[in-house]
This record gives C-alpha cells, structure tokens and sequence, in this order.
C-alpha cells in the first residue's frame, strides 16, 4: 500500500520550485483525480510490458507480475456459467461484466467440461486469447484444436464477453478466469466528490516500491495542466529512466 498522505506531500513537493510556493495552488480533488488516472496508466504500461515480451505470457516478467500482484483476481474465486453461442463452431461464452471486484485485464483461465460420464475435467486455455481472425483455423489445425483428451482449448475476448471453444465431442460448463482488476480509487477525505458524496481517506494499493513510478506520471501531468515546464521535464526523464 502506497499512503495517500505521502503522494499528496510529495506532488507539492516535486511540483514547487525552489524556495517558492508557485505551483502549489493545485485542489486537492484535482490532485486526487489526477493521482486515479495515473494509477491506471501504471498499470496499462505494465501490462503492456508484460503482453508484447516475445509472446511469452504474464509470467515472462516475473518483476512485472510482482508489480501488480496485489489487484490479480484469483481463478477459484470467480466461476462464470458457460452458454452456448455458436453450435456451428462449438462456441460457449459468459459475461465478464458479472465479475466482482471489476475486471479490468485477462491472465489467463480455465473450464471445466463434461464428455459422457467423465465430469467436471480440467480443460486448459492457452495463454494467449486467440484473434477473431484466426477461430477457423485454430478449429481445423490439429496441434491447436479443442480435445478433451487433452485438456486444451483457446479462447477469445470480446467487448464484454469471453469465449471458449470445443470440438463438439463434450460440454464446457464453468470457466475460472485470472484477470487483474480495477484498483480501488486512491481517496482523502475533506472535499465533496463530483457526485456530492464526501470523500474518504484510501490509500493506493500498488506495491509501496512503485510510488515513484505513480509520482512521476501524476507530477507530469499536473505540471502540464498549470505550464511548470521543469517539472515535466524533469517527470519525463525520470519516467524515461523507469524500467
């Protein structure tokens, strides 16, 4: 956990210059927005890092996984029904907007299925979500397609719904998904929120070895907003040096 008190002092902090209060006059709402939104960004740069590591999946960058270990949805805790939605293609899909916390990026899931008196077998998702594009092929190709006997598959992801894919010999009936939520929203109490409720104090929940990471990405911004050009230059350079 990051403490909201430490990233408020330390915005004021990197966004004065020296022996002056300029740039200082920043509301607290708009700190705290501006905290929220690099929080996000934070965590899509991760995840970006981690998806475009030479196909090799979440776990290629362990220090990466490490980062956001705290916002990673469990597979046992989310079970999502599976309905038919193609019998041409044996397609069995489920809504991810019924995922609670809120679903924010996949990692990675897998079914279980029933083929005769064999129920509830492990079948496996391969680790990266197949492109719409490529669901006939994967269907016809034999080191790819769906197999019980096996236990694989591969599956998509759409808008708000995850797909799954048979080869019409048995039926998926629940899907266990890993997936990394939204964080909760970094708080502190003392001003009315745009919805006219009041504010409350909560803290960040990344790791506490990546406030300078959040820091700077907030810093960069607000320097923009109020034109404190060295403070953005001196954000960038850091965001530039940051793994």
């Amino acid at each position: 956990m990051i403490s909201v008190d430490s990233l408020l002092y330390k915005i004021d902090l990197k966004l004065n210059k020296l022996s002056t209060n300029e740039h200082q006059q920043i509301p607290i709402e708009n700190k705290i927005l501006t905290l929220n939104e690099a929080q996000l960004k934070l965590i899509k740069q991760k995840v970006d890092g981690i998806s475009v590591a030479s196909g090799l999946g979440f776990d290629a960058f362990r220090k990466r996984y490490e980062d956001l270990q705290n916002i990673v949805e469990n597979y046992v805790n989310h079970p999502l029904t599976l309905v038919e939605e193609d019998s041409k293609l044996n397609q069995w899909g489920a809504d991810i907007n019924s995922l609670v916390p809120r679903y924010m990026f996949y990692v990675d899931s897998y079914a279980l299925a029933d083929k005769g008196v064999c129920k509830d077998r492990i079948i496996w998702m391969n680790q990266d979500l197949a492109k719409h594009g490529d669901i006939s092929l994967l269907i016809k190709n034999d080191h790819y397609k769906p197999s019980f006997e096996y236990q694989e598959s591969f599956n998509t992801l759409s808008s708000d719904k995850i797909s799954i894919f048979t080869d019409g010999t048995f039926t998926p009936t629940k899907l266990y998904i890993m997936y990394i939520r939204y964080p909760l929203y970094i708080d502190k109490a003392g001003y009315v929120k745009f919805d006219g409720s009041d504010s409350v104090d909560q803290d960040c929940e990344l790791e506490e070895y990546l406030e300078d990471e959040l820091l700077d990405l907030t810093v960069q911004s607000l320097a923009m907003y109020t034109e404190n050009a060295s403070a953005v230059q001196s954000a960038q350079f850091r965001i530039q040096t940051n793994e």
